[in-house]
């Protein structure tokens, strides 16, 4: 619940941002700041989840590993704060230098100055938030991130004229708000700054942050020099993409990484105990997951752009607006069946101990995605841009699963993934006719027109599952495996 409403909240900020801003080019020097600021924490928070977490809950008293842990910490912190006052010089030499810069261009360099700030409590707060949930307390974390989440929306909901500086201001702010607020539960956790690199725990931390910093910046690169392109490609388009990207992005969030979520703990369960048994449980989840995204891939086809109407157009945001946030969002949606199956495929590996190969794969992928973007940028623009990262998560998903199956055998000999993604296509593909069809003979376009199209095509494809795919929901009570 706390996770769907800190989504909803986020969207009402957004809301409101597309209303006195639009896709201007004030909102594309926003994001570009924001991705470039937000990429030098990104270096650092997957090193935070993924080896200061298993560490904190494997650490005893002894005074070294209390030492290996605050230089740990301490390093991390002092890395980010170098890299943020170099970004901040940075930027004041280049608004001082005479240069003769754009309006985009100043406008980014003001935001960065502003959002490199935030940039410190947001590896703060990954921190804290580590800490709480080696102490099983989840619910903490997502208070704190609801609560900065509110603030950051406040000045653009209650300003008559907001700026975008304004709203930067308050995004840095909504950081220190929700740093201060995990500082006050964590208030008995004991750290003092030490720089004792030459501790063996702390080497052995280090070596294990290495690979997780490399993909970090090989993905970071990727995500940069992506939105760069399109900036570069012309005026609104960032802004274009971050608002379909919003859109996308709650998709992903309540279907995909809340399935992730339920389902990891018995995936890694059964593989541990049978790989057969793992199979079929993966496929089954697979096809689950991909049951749910697809109508809404087809759905936001045929109705998105009612969709994003009710949601931004008003305001700075006008009609053309809307049919381009649309388009963009249609095509960023392509490749989500493909980051389905990509990320459960990441995850059985997870459960056999392997985290080097996603980890190959995932720095392979993105390393195709740069080189396309180079070659067919130039001819195809904004389309290659939205198309080509839609198109690697579907090979990047095959590839994966075809390497897996070189490493555990066949896992689906009969089938059955390839069978019920047809069937699902099938049944998507009629209730998109049918509310298109609707839609047409009836000219809806209002805002309630989409809400009844929304739940005619719930019951559609709700129907056409239950009549074509009724089994895999059966399986489901068993998870997915036969009873032994």
């Amino acid at each position: 619940m706390l996770t769907i409403s800190i989504q909803f909240v986020g969207l009402v900020k957004n809301i409101f941002i597309a209303k006195g801003f639009g896709v201007s080019a004030e909102i594309d020097a926003y994001n570009l700041a924001n991705t470039y600021t937000v990429s030098i924490t990104n270096l650092a928070i997957p090193a935070i989840i993924i080896v200061l977490i298993p560490f904190l809950t494997k650490r005893t008293d002894e005074l070294p590993m209390q030492v290996a842990l605050n230089t740990y910490i301490s390093t991390i912190l002092l890395s980010i704060s170098l890299l943020v006052v170099v970004g901040i010089g940075s930027t004041v030499f280049f608004l001082q230098s005479g240069l003769q810069l754009s309006e985009t261009m100043r406008w980014i360099l003001l935001i960065i100055m502003i959002l490199n700030v935030a940039q410190i409590f947001r590896v703060l707060t990954a921190i804290l938030t580590a800490f709480r949930q080696v102490d099983n307390d989840f619910i903490t974390p997502k208070v704190a991130t609801l609560c900065s989440t509110i603030f950051s929306g406040v000045y653009v909901v209650i300003a008559s004229d907001p700026s975008i500086i304004g709203v930067s201001i308050f995004l840095t702010a909504s950081f220190l708000l929700e740093c201060i607020l995990l500082a006050i539960k964590n208030k008995g956790f004991s750290f003092r700054f030490q720089l004792q690199w030459k501790n063996l725990a702390f080497r052995q931390l280090i070596r294990q942050t290495g690979p997780v910093v490399f993909n970090s910046i090989v993905f970071q690169i990727s995500l940069i020099f992506s939105m760069t392109l399109a900036g570069f490609l012309g005026s609104g388009y960032v802004a274009t993409i971050g608002y379909a990207n919003q859109v996308v992005s709650i998709i992903q969030a309540l279907v995909i990484v809340n399935i992730l979520t339920l389902v990891y703990p018995t995936l890694s369960r059964i593989f541990s105990k049978q790989i057969e048994a793992g199979k079929q449980l993966f496929i089954q989840y697979v096809t689950v997951a991909n049951m749910l995204v697809i109508p809404l891939l087809v759905g936001m086809v045929v109705v998105g752009d009612l969709l994003t109407a009710l949601l931004f157009q008003r305001g700075a945001f006008t009609t053309a607006d809307t049919m381009q946030v649309t388009f963009f969002m249609v095509m960023i949606s392509i490749g989500l069946p493909g980051s389905v199956l990509r990320d459960f495929v990441y995850r059985v590996y997870f459960c056999l101990d392997d985290t080097r190969t996603p980890s190959v794969i995932s720095v392979v992928t993105i390393g195709v995605n740069i080189f396309l973007l180079l070659g067919l940028t130039p001819v195809f623009g904004i389309y290659a841009v939205l198309l080509v990262p839609s198109v690697m998560n579907i090979v990047s998903g095959l590839v994966a699963y075809l390497l897996l199956e070189k490493r555990i055998g066949k896992i689906d000999p009969k089938r059955t993934l390839v069978k019920q993604h047809i069937v699902m296509l099938v049944n998507a593909s009629v209730m998109g006719i049918v509310l298109y069809l609707l839609r047409m003979q009836f000219s809806l376009t209002s805002n309630v027109a989409f809400l009844v199209l929304v739940v005619i095509g719930i019951l559609i494809y709700g129907l056409l599952v239950g009549m074509t795919q009724r089994n895999v929901i059966l399986k489901l009570k068993n998870k997915g495996v036969p009873n032994q």
